[in-house]
């Protein structure tokens, strides 16, 4: 468990996306600034007006990269601060989180990765179901178990996971149900 972050990485980061989103905004300004000059007073009668649009900053394939490579060292940094290994061990081979690319992460949350919702939750599955010595009687004790799992993932990612976390809990829960006969609340 992650008890503390350094923030010197964090405030790096945080200056080097600054930069970063003034920069994007500084090349955009003179297309907007030449864009509002053409524009001349309309007045449309017997219509609705018509939604110009909410402004979107696009990010290129170039841009996504290098904010990809930047998350990952503070990532991979963050967790050699702490003490926390970036190796991680998988059936077949090592992850070294501080080289992943994009695609690789990709393919490892894909539906046949590493960390696929069904992948997780069958290890999750099988180490409670272990912990419990296969003996279903003990599922109170393993769905106790589950759910302070998720209540302290939760804690350490400020009160809400990503997506994909909440639908490998219900293949979990799935799984547990199959396996118990019983219907089974995780939340």
């Amino acid at each position: 468990m992650i008890d503390s972050v350094s923030t010197t990485a964090i405030d790096s980061f945080k200056a080097e996306a600054h930069k970063l989103l003034e920069k994007a905004v500084q090349e955009k300004q003179p297309q907007q600034t030449a864009d509002t000059e053409n524009k001349q007073d309309r007045v449309t009668l017997g219509n609705t007006p018509i939604d110009p649009g909410t402004y979107s900053a696009a990010v290129s394939d170039a841009e996504l990269g290098t904010t990809y490579t930047m998350l990952r060292d503070l990532f991979a940094a963050t967790l050699k601060e702490q003490g926390i290994a970036t190796l991680v061990a998988t059936d077949s081979s090592d992850i070294n989180l501080e080289s992943l690319t994009p695609q690789e992460a990709t393919e490892l949350i894909s539906d046949e990765g590493y960390f696929s919702v069904d992948n997780t939750a069958k290890r999750i599955f099988d180490f409670a179901v272990g912990m419990a010595g296969n003996d279903s009687s003990r599922l109170d004790a393993i769905i106790s178990g589950i759910k302070d799992g998720f209540a302290e993932a939760e804690k350490a990612w400020g009160g809400t996971l990503p997506d994909i976390s909440y639908a490998t809990q219900d293949s979990l829960k799935t799984m547990l149900e199959d396996w118990s006969g019983q219907e089974i609340d995780l939340s």
